[in-house]
């Protein structure tokens, strides 16, 4: 069974095979239809999320750079990615990532495409971009109006998001007309 890395939250998915049935074992999603990847693609993405959750996020992004080009269609390998870089605080290159990994899953994987988008709302969030952050987030609903649960645990990420301000002294860009002339 593979853990992966759900936003920087340390949330984890289980996927895998299925469970022996023990009633206190972790059992993978239901109904999720992830993209076939290659064993290479599999075995460095889970290998590259495993090392963001140890703390080397460098070795992650090489891992998950490697499963891409094993596979360039495993969502997972660019969602690891993404992980890893947010980690290193490369905010564009995990939310391009992240979106990449979104773009990967197949339309029916409801269920993979809302952890893509839910990452980099996360990520958005997190570097102070709220804007962002809630046109990501309001995807995520979308993907998921049926779980009021998380839809309301996404709506109140949204309401909590604080834009970041810049340090005491730093000049602010001088505001543009809005012609943008």
């Amino acid at each position: 069974m593979r853990w992966t890395a759900i936003g920087t939250m340390g949330l984890l998915l289980a996927v895998g095979p299925a469970s022996s049935g023990r009633a206190d074992e972790p059992k993978p999603p239901q109904n999720v239809r992830a993209e076939p990847s290659t064993p290479a693609s599999a075995g460095l993405s889970s290998r590259s999320a495993t090392a963001d959750m140890s703390g080397n996020a460098q070795y992650a992004v090489s891992l998950a750079d490697r499963a891409i080009r094993a596979d360039p269609k495993d969502p997972w390998a660019y969602y690891d990615k993404g992980m890893a870089l947010a980690q290193m605080g490369e905010v564009n290159g995990a939310v391009a990532a992240l979106f990449a990994a979104q773009q990967h899953f197949s339309a029916p994987d409801v269920r993979g495409r809302s952890v893509a988008v839910f990452g980099r709302a996360h990520v958005l969030a997190q570097a102070g971009r709220c804007d962002e952050a809630q046109a990501a987030y309001r995807e995520y609903m979308a993907l998921i109006r049926g779980n009021t649960e998380d839809v309301a645990r996404a709506q109140r990420y949204i309401n909590d998001c604080r834009a970041s301000t810049p340090p005491p002294g730093a000049q602010m860009p001088a505001p543009s007309s809005p012609s943008g002339k």
